[in-house]
């Protein structure tokens, strides 16, 4: 396999956590390892421009700006055709690889362009779930249906558009996009991701021994419905008193989140864990008997792929606009979405049916076989052998 050097363009990879900057991490650590040379442009934190090192990379940052809603965490930056140019040409870049459709996306594929540089976008955005916050007087549909227009556009900069499943793939064919796409799963390291005693992790949280734990880990954002699993708490408990609900993940409505558990007379069996460290993911998994994404879009699902190595059964909500709802395979069900009896309905199976959960437990485990991340490496670095082009014009 040919080595190359490879400009990852990607605001926010630099701290900000979220499905597509984790995974932009991991894949650049493994190619790193394989021997390829990475450098990153991004944004730069709190607006700051200039070349420093993230994790090893050298990291290009430019002026930024914060986006609303993000914890203080995303910001969106602003290079110059010119200064990504010269950094194509400083560094000998031969594939340039922009995973969100933002403006550094668009001017890091002009500057490729102009010096004859293979072009890799990574489709890892999906409008259903940036606009569930609209006002409601906004025509939320008219913005979908735009925004994929723009994603469409975007994209066909490049030779190649990597989806991360085949739903997001049809999720850009189907609005008439005319792109070479390739399906590559965003994988999970099944070595890392394993089940392990979550006993420290429970007696930091002060979550209660002896009760059966449903796990939710992601933003506490509109898309992700943590409202449905609070909600459908109650109609657990009822028949099911030795539940306990573990809430893993940090975001703007935390707050909306604890006074619905509080409202509801749930909030004794809710435990809110907020941000966690790696380690601590891992346990917050292994603490689980029943993995739960209420999600309403999702373009995969990397959280359900780490629950799975993990040994835990799903309950994922059956949304039109989820990638996630093809991991239930004989290791979970389905509910409606935003149904929060629906999910109690099929929680309490789960709950009442240990060799169920069991039989479940080991599918999920099985089947994460299929995703393992250095297969999804292999396919990219194939990927990058077909459109690198050495032509650099100095």
């Amino acid at each position: 396999m040919k080595k190359h050097n490879i400009s990852i363009v990607c605001d926010g990879v630099t701290g900000t956590i979220g499905g597509s900057f984790i995974s932009t991490m991991r894949f650049s650590e493994i190619l790193r390892k394989r021997g390829h040379k990475i450098i990153l442009i991004t944004s730069g934190r709190r607006g700051t421009p200039g070349v420093s090192y993230y994790k090893g990379f050298k990291t290009y940052s430019f002026f930024s700006v914060l986006l609303p809603k993000t914890e203080g965490q995303l910001y969106l930056s602003f290079p110059t055709v010119s200064q990504i140019k010269k950094i194509l040409i400083d560094e000998k870049i031969d594939v340039v690889h922009y995973m969100t459709p933002t403006i550094s996306a668009l001017v890091a594929a002009k500057a490729a362009q102009s010096l004859g540089i293979g072009l890799v976008a990574h489709n890892h955005t999906q409008p259903e779930n940036l606009f569930l916050e609209a006002p409601k007087f906004v025509p939320a549909k008219s913005l979908n249906r735009l925004f994929y227009r723009y994603m469409i556009w975007v994209y066909g900069q490049a030779d190649v558009t990597v989806c991360p499943s085949k739903f997001a793939e049809r999720a850009l064919l189907k609005r008439g996009a005319k792109l070479k796409t390739a399906v590559i799963s965003n994988g999970v390291n099944r070595k890392h991701f394993r089940r392990i005693d979550p006993r420290a992790f429970l007696k930091k949280y002060q979550i209660p021994a002896g009760r059966k734990r449903l796990v939710f880990v992601g933003r506490l954002h509109p898309e992700k419905s943590v409202d449905t699993l609070i909600l459908a708490a109650p109609y657990i408990l009822k028949h099911y008193p030795a539940a306990q609900i573990l809430i893993v993940g940090f975001g703007h409505l935390q707050k909306y989140l604890e006074k619905l558990a509080k409202d509801n007379r749930v909030e004794k069996n809710i435990s809110f864990c907020g941000r966690v460290s790696p380690a601590e993911l891992l346990m917050a998994y292994s603490a689980g008997d029943i993995f739960v994404l209420p999600s309403l879009a999702e373009l995969e699902g990397m959280a359900v792929l780490e629950s799975m190595c993990c040994k835990n059964p799903l309950l994922i909500a059956n949304s039109k606009e989820s990638a996630s709802v093809d991991f239930v395979d004989g290791n979970g069900f389905l509910f409606a979405p935003k149904d929060p009896k629906d999910l109690a309905t099929k929680a309490l199976i789960l709950l009442k049916n240990e060799k169920m959960r069991k039989k479940m437990a080991l599918r999920s485990y099985t089947n994460s076989r299929s995703y393992d991340i250095l297969k999804s490496v292999d396919k990219l670095e194939a990927i990058y052998d077909s459109v690198a082009r050495r032509n650099i014009r100095h």
